[in-house]
């Protein structure tokens, strides 16, 4: 509830503005005082167009500010995925075939020499493809496919039955498979060299592998001592059911 002493105050307020209005109501006449009012509203005009165009570069930093919360939005979705995708990365990727490359390659080189042979410097060509055929004698080797067991995929180890793979696990298969990939690469690395460079040892493995290629086998992957181990059965009984083996 008001006091007297506030209600004094109160009036005293008013009596000092009917005061101020009384001394400026003669004010307008004198010219210092309309060269005020101009400045003044010279003042007020500024800072008008100062604050339209902090209106307006508020406006675009908050249109700035939005791009930016969309833009970050983006990249923390993209670490999220790129995170996960680290995190279940497989332990085996399947590799791709090279076989139809290599056989692609050596058509083209032949159908190479045969163009160079027919063409107008024929004598030269021919000469120059003996010697590279000579060079790749002397170095021993040549292009041989050297055919490997691909990695089990996820979706094709969930598929062996339960009954068949017991407790193996996907680690496991996938293990055996390089085991299965050392002797093969071992294989082909000396039937991909030729049989005068070889010492007694590899020379002998060497017609072993030969007297064991036939029209029957060709293609098909050697078994390694994986199955002559009882625990290993199941193993292999899993790859047979992939068509791996």
């Amino acid at each position: 509830m008001a006091t007297l002493e506030d209600l004094a105050e109160s009036f005293d307020g008013r009596l000092e503005c009917m005061r101020t209005l009384v001394d400026l109501q003669f004010a307008a006449e004198e010219i210092d005082c309309n060269k005020h009012f101009e400045t003044l509203l010279n003042e007020v005009e500024k800072l008008e167009n100062v604050l339209s165009v902090m209106r307006s570069v508020v406006q675009k930093q908050k249109e700035e500010s939005k791009q930016i919360q969309e833009v970050k939005l983006t990249f923390e979705n993209m670490i999220s995925h790129l995170q996960y995708s680290c995190q279940h990365v497989p332990v085996h990727i399947p590799q791709p075939a090279k076989k139809e490359a290599v056989h692609q390659e050596a058509k083209t080189k032949k159908e190479n020499q045969t163009t160079s042979v027919k063409s107008g410097n024929g004598g030269n060509k021919v000469k120059s493809a003996e010697k590279n055929e000579k060079n790749s004698k002397k170095s021993g080797k040549c292009d041989v496919y050297v055919p490997t067991v691909e990695y089990v995929t996820v979706d094709e180890f969930e598929g062996v039955p339960k009954y068949m793979k017991g407790r193996l696990t996907y680690s496991q298969v996938n293990g055996a498979i390089d085991e299965l990939n050392k002797p093969l690469k071992e294989k082909y690395k000396i039937l991909s060299m030729k049989r005068t460079t070889l010492n007694d040892i590899n020379r002998k493995r060497y017609e072993k592998f030969k007297l064991q290629e036939t029209k029957d086998t060709a293609g098909l992957f050697s078994n390694t001592t994986l199955i002559t181990i009882k625990a290993q059965t199941t193993l292999i009984l899993a790859l047979h059911h992939i068509a791996k083996l």
